[in-house]
């Protein structure tokens, strides 16, 4: 039997609705606050997601120290991949410093972005959709599906791979609320305009979640590394 995460119940259950709650609480009650503070560029939501995204990074790099304690050579890999993609979404929602720092895109960057922007993501499909697409399913699935499978029909993945690699029971609160988070746009996107009683940039809290997601799922992984435990 495996043990079970030991992950503080604060930092997987009760943190991850907060940003949620803000959010909509204050599109409902205060819409001036939430227009001047949690909308913009440089509003709540937009700065959650690097500042959430650095501290991934941070936990990856610690983690690349002692991956001799992870015993596949091909889930080492992906943690450094998961390390260098908290960096990347970090440097990109702030356009690499330009958001803080409001420097001029100079001038051939900025023909070939959309938003006349110091990133990477606005430039290519590549950088932007494909990449969040995949991050996605692998949410949904790891986070959402593979649980309620477990959960209902039991089993446990095969291989030594695949039991390091998918995400632990403590990421489940975090996976729904990514997932959960864009539905109202997606239902607003087959009902038509009007169809919401309020407006909210839905992919924004998404991208936070998708980070706190990684976050959450380092933490996991490396508390097993450390002899902690790391149940599916």
């Amino acid at each position: 039997m495996a043990d079970r995460i030991r992950l503080p119940a604060w930092m997987w259950l009760w943190f991850p609705p907060v940003l949620a709650v803000v959010v909509i609480a204050t599109r409902l009650l205060t819409p001036d606050f939430y227009a001047a503070f949690i909308e913009p560029e440089l509003g709540l939501v937009e700065l959650a997601t690097p500042l959430v995204s650095i501290i991934g990074f941070i936990v990856g790099l610690t983690m690349l120290r002692h991956l001799y304690r992870i015993p596949s050579q091909p889930m080492r890999i992906w943690i450094l991949g998961l390390t260098l993609a908290c960096f990347y979404l970090a440097g990109e929602e702030l356009s690499w410093g330009q958001q803080l720092f409001q420097w001029e895109t100079p001038e051939t960057l900025a023909e070939l972005n959309d938003q006349n922007e110091t990133n990477l993501h606005n430039m290519s499909s590549w950088f932007d959709q494909k990449p969040r697409l995949l991050l996605e399913l692998w949410v949904l699935v790891g986070g959402i599906l593979l649980p309620l499978k477990r959960r209902w029909l039991g089993g446990h993945p095969k291989g030594l791979f695949w039991r390091w690699f998918w995400p632990a029971r403590e990421c489940i609160p975090t996976a729904v609320l990514a997932i959960g988070i864009k539905l109202p746009e997606r239902y607003r996107d087959f009902a038509g305009p009007g169809s919401l009683p309020f407006e909210i940039r839905w992919s924004e809290p998404q991208e936070y979640y998708f980070a706190l997601f990684l976050l959450i799922y380092l933490l996991a992984v490396n508390a097993r590394m450390h002899g902690k435990g790391a149940a599916l």
